[in-house]
């Protein structure tokens, strides 16, 4: 039994861990004219990569399928909501900046924090921890 559970852990962490990898493809290789940008994409991608291995260690499924869901959904929301700021370096007039970044970290960290709280919810339904 408990090797069962083990088994099927690490299965879920693997197809989630490859969706991860596939994600990270696309938004690092494929999309990188969208936004030019190769660090925050490996950060996210290391955030998300913790993630999944706490969700496999508690076995939280969900929080696994969240963490796939807002990495590519919040990369999308990046780039549609995404707007060019002005910069202004000591009235250098130096050009413009895109807040993509911070509109992905934000949406994706919010999917995370959904996946934990729909875990834990149907975690103590399951249990019968919750009132009726």
């Amino acid at each position: 039994m408990k090797n069962q559970l083990i088994r099927n852990r690490f299965i879920w962490f693997v197809g989630a861990f490859i969706a991860l990898c596939a994600s990270w493809v696309l938004c690092r290789f494929t999309f990188f004219d969208l936004h030019g940008n190769k660090q925050w994409v490996m950060l996210l991608f290391i955030i998300g990569l913790v993630v999944l291995i706490i969700s496999a260690i508690k076995d939280a499924r969900k929080v696994m399928g969240c963490t796939i869901v807002g990495y590519i959904g919040g990369f999308a929301l990046g780039i549609v909501f995404g707007v060019d700021v002005p910069v202004d370096v000591a009235n250098t007039n130096s050009g413009t900046t895109n807040n993509w970044w911070f509109i992905w970290t934000i949406s994706y960290l919010v999917i995370i924090i959904i996946g934990v709280i729909w875990e834990v919810l149907a975690k103590r339904i399951k249990s019968g921890k919750v009132r009726k």
